[in-house]
Order: structure tokens, then sequence, then C-alpha cells
């Protein structure tokens, strides 16, 4: 997948895929948290195509953006068998 090569390469992916998906407790460890998160989210929203960003765009974390599209692309694809 390009999405999870290209969150790799940008140091994201531990927060989509990884060990650190939820927010940290510690107030300085979550607003770095946040930050990731947040430009983890912003290549997510942009990379979509726009009939998809709007089933992503209620997600609340960049793992539930990349789970909520993996779900839609497995649908299509499982459709279209």
């Amino acid at each position: 997948m390009h999405m999870e090569t290209y969150l790799q390469g940008q140091d994201f992916w531990e927060i989509v895929g990884g060990n650190e998906v939820t927010q940290p407790e510690d107030a300085a460890a979550m607003n770095k948290w946040n930050i990731r998160a947040g430009k983890a989210m912003f290549a997510i929203r942009t990379t979509v195509e726009d009939e998809m960003l709007e089933h992503i765009r209620p997600a609340k974390t960049p793992k539930e953006a990349c789970y909520t599209f993996a779900t839609l692309f497995t649908k299509k694809n499982d459709t279209r068998l």
C-alpha cells in the first residue's frame, strides 16, 4: 500500500498502525503526538480522492481514518467480485 509506505517514510506510521495509536497521557508527549497526528491526517486527507474524503472526514485519529479507508476499499473489492 502506497499510503503506508509514505506514512512510514514520514515517521507517522507508529501513530497510524504501530505502538503509538492512542494519545499519551503526559501533556508534553500528547502535544507532540497531536502535532504528528495532525500531519498524518493532513497527508491522508490530501492523498485520497474527494469521493473517499467524505467517508474519512469524521475520523478523530489517523488510525481511524486509515481503518475506515481500508474498510471501504475492501468492501468495494468484495462487491466487484
